[in-house]
């Protein structure tokens, strides 16, 4: 017998929830039959006294009535959402087909998945018959996705082969097969930004607990045009940061958050932000540092919703990241328009040695006025200046010193007015010992200086001893009365040599180091970089000379020259203040001087090598404008 292209047909169907039908009806108020069958519906909003007046049913809102149906079309499919589909293959020949197999398969842009394979050889349809799968397959991907079914059977022996029932397969020409492509695009349901905040106040800056936190920022929107209602937000951090949920209720339980309860249905468009507090697991003395241009892993966004008639949906966002950002280059600043015209502009020809160029371009050369007396002159000549060496370049720069600062104690509550009050820090010093200098200690010797505005006056006080924990240490000041001097020394009774002394004298302060004999010069405890405070006054010297510190590098003896490893000491100091009125203030600026830098030898015998120069400067190493924020009490 002669049959069909194919004696099977396949038909794909969507499997989706249904929806209420509404069909308008009447509202009666007044009709005591019509409200107690109002009273009685499922979809009835009042008990079983009505409410003369007043709607009896969702209905009288709505339109919407107790029936369901199924949705007309094939409709759109959300990222997130779970896509079933139930597939039917019906014999429409006269005869029994054998050997019923089918095969599906989800095709993306780069992925595909096997979703199902059912029949087989033994697998057999009567006439009519049908053979029904559904298939469930969570969507993961945004854009075109490609539902491939293919089926296969066997000719039954009554059916002849015709041109249209050419086999695939020539050794068995009664296999026969279709395939079929269902292509559909898969929405974006929610639309997820982000932004990444770090710390910046002082405050947290040089706390250990608050400066390395990162504060994300979620924006999220409903895209698509339906409400949903969010079952979970959660946020997953990579290893090596904890996140902290910051959308709780203030009071509330824990599972309580922002957006809870009534709050949790997002309507159409809706945008709601969330917060996450990330800190990094492990806690270090020194700040990390990243590449610029780089990006650090965060985390992913586990979100889950249902839409309007209990669809559920799922989203797994990408990785989220905080991108370091590039160093901003300074644009050079567009010089102003000339008021000249061109042509009466000069032109600047580049000067090459041993060339003159005349000022004017028609002024006449040296040589050509054969009648000048001056003519035959010759050129007056000095004595020859001796010129001054070029200083010497060090050819192997020591590696820089690198200093953190982090406020460890601080009793935030007992401040007040007019009561000191002290602040515990601590200096984490860092470098690297170079290769050649393996054999030595590196010891430096530092101190911490109390800076005011540039232009301050500073206030009349006492000279007062240079605090330091090494005895052979002590402080002279040229021109200016000595510690050991009564504070009611004449040296300071005129109010212009005080000023003059503290704001706008070059003398500087000078500390002599007793085993070498070692004089270094302070700056002046003024900065453009402190920032002015009336309210909290420092108590206390103007320099602390802390204690040397040994940079050991232990390991790194007998290791090669690359890689070279950090070495790390730690020192701690207290500094005390003053409050001088209440409300919230800053305070603190800070600067750390090196005082001396030498290299002690390991061995026995080697000589150790001071890097301090006889007279010099102090090395500002580094300055902070502002230490802390606190409120002051006035109580």
């Amino acid at each position: 017998m002669d049959g069909p292209s194919h004696l099977l047909s396949l038909k794909v169907m969507r499997v989706s929830r249904p929806s209420l039908a509404s069909a308008w009806q009447p509202f009666y108020s007044s009709s005591p039959s019509f409200s107690a069958h109002s009273t009685a519906s499922i979809m009835s909003l009042q008990g079983n006294t009505p409410l003369s007046g007043h709607p009896k049913t969702l209905r009288d809102f709505t339109q919407a009535t107790e029936l369901l149906t199924l949705p007309a079309s094939f409709g759109a499919i959300q990222l997130g959402e779970t896509f079933s589909s139930c597939l039917c293959v019906n014999n429409e020949a006269q005869v029994d087909v054998e050997s019923v197999k089918m095969t599906v398969e989800m095709q993306t842009v780069t992925a595909k998945v096997l979703l199902a394979e059912f029949g087989g050889p033994d697998c057999r349809l009567s006439v009519a018959d049908t053979l029904e799968h559904v298939i469930h397959h969570e969507i993961k991907e945004l854009g075109q996705h490609v539902l491939a079914c293919t089926v296969s059977y066997r000719l039954p022996p009554s059916v002849r082969i015709s041109a249209q029932n050419q086999s695939e397969d020539s050794a068995d020409p009664t296999l026969q097969s279709f395939r079929k492509f269902y292509k559909f695009v898969v929405a974006n349901p929610l639309s997820v930004k982000t932004k990444v905040h770090t710390t910046r106040s002082p405050s947290a800056i040089l706390d250990i607990n608050q400066r390395d936190k990162v504060f994300l920022e979620v924006h999220i929107q409903n895209m698509t045009q339906e409400p949903i209602w969010f079952e979970r937000m959660i946020f997953e951090s990579v290893d090596g940061w904890e996140a902290q949920d910051a959308n709780k209720v203030s009071g509330g339980r824990e599972e309580d958050g922002l957006f809870s309860a009534s709050m949790e249905l997002m309507h159409p468009q809706d945008m709601r932000q969330y917060i996450y507090v990330l800190k990094p697991s492990t806690l270090t003395l020194e700040p990390p540092i990243y590449t610029p241009g780089t990006s650090i892993p965060l985390g992913r966004l586990d979100l889950s919703w249902r839409s309007s008639y209990g669809e559920p949906g799922r989203l797994l966002t990408s990785m989220l990241s905080r991108r370091i950002p590039l160093p901003s280059s300074t644009p050079k600043p567009n010089q102003p328009a000339s008021a000249l015209p061109p042509y009466l502009k000069r032109t600047v020809v580049a000067s090459t040695p041993g060339s003159t160029t005349p000022s004017r371009p028609n002024s006449p050369g040296p040589g050509s006025r054969p009648g000048s007396p001056f003519k035959n002159r010759p050129a007056s000549m000095g004595p020859a200046r001796v010129q001054s060496p070029p200083p010497a370049t060090q050819l192997n720069p020591l590696p820089a010193l690198d200093v953190n600062l982090l406020v460890t104690d601080m009793d935030r509550n007992a401040i007040r007015v007019q009561h000191p009050f002290n602040v515990r820090m601590t200096l984490t010093v860092s470098t690297s010992i170079p290769f050649e200098k393996r054999h030595y200690n590196r010891v430096v010797t530092l101190a911490v200086q109390s800076i005011e505005p540039q232009g301050k006056v500073l206030p009349i006080a006492p000279p007062v001893q240079l605090t330091t924990s090494e005895p052979f240490t002590r402080i002279a000041s040229p021109g200016m009365p000595t510690p050991t001097q009564s504070p009611t020394s004449t040296a300071f009774s005129s109010p212009v040599v005080q000023q003059r002394v503290l704001t706008s004298s070059p003398r500087q302060n000078t500390v002599e180091l007793g085993p070498y004999n070692t004089q270094v010069l302070l700056p002046l405890p003024l900065s453009h970089a402190a920032l002015p405070c009336n309210n909290i006054s420092y108590c206390g010297p103007s320099a602390i000379i802390l204690d040397p510190v040994q940079l050991v590098d232990a390991e790194g003896q007998d290791a090669g020259p690359i890689p070279q490893r950090k070495v790390h000491a730690v020192q701690e100091f207290d500094l005390t203040y003053m409050a001088l009125r209440p409300g919230f203030t800053t305070f603190g600026g800070l600067r750390i001087l090196l005082i001396e830098d030498k290299f002690v030898g390991v061995i026995p015998g080697m000589e150790d090598e001071v890097q301090t120069q006889q007279g010099q400067t102090a090395q500002v190493i580094k300055e902070w404008e502002v230490t802390g924020e606190v409120w002051v009490s006035s109580q």
